[in-house]
C-alpha cells in the first residue's frame, strides 16, 4: 500500500525541471545538503535540498547519477 503523504510529497517533483546545482549547503558537522533550484510543472520555482532524512540530520546521497571525470588541476 503507499503511503498517500509521501506519493503526493514527492509526486510534486512530477515535471519539474532542474535549473541549477547551488553547491552543497553548510552543515555544523558532515557533508551540507545539495541544493538545487527547479521549477515545478505548475511553473513555479523554489530550491529543494537532500537530507538522508526527514529531521535534516545531514545531507544524503543519489545513487544512479552518472560519475563525473576527474578534474584535472592547472599547473
Amino acid at each position: 500500500m503507499k503511503n498517500e503523504y509521501w506519493s503526493t510529497y514527492y509526486g510534486s517533483l512530477k515535471g519539474a525541471t532542474i535549473l541549477s546545482f547551488d553547491e552543497m549547503g553548510d552543515a555544523d558537522f558532515g557533508d551540507g545538503f545539495p541544493v538545487f533550484t527547479v521549477r515545478f510543472a505548475n511553473g513555479e520555482t523554489g530550491k529543494i535540498e537532500i537530507s538522508q532524512d526527514p529531521e535534516g540530520n545531514g545531507g544524503g546521497f543519489i545513487f544512479g547519477l552518472p560519475i563525473p571525470q576527474p578534474i584535472k588541476e592547472k599547473k
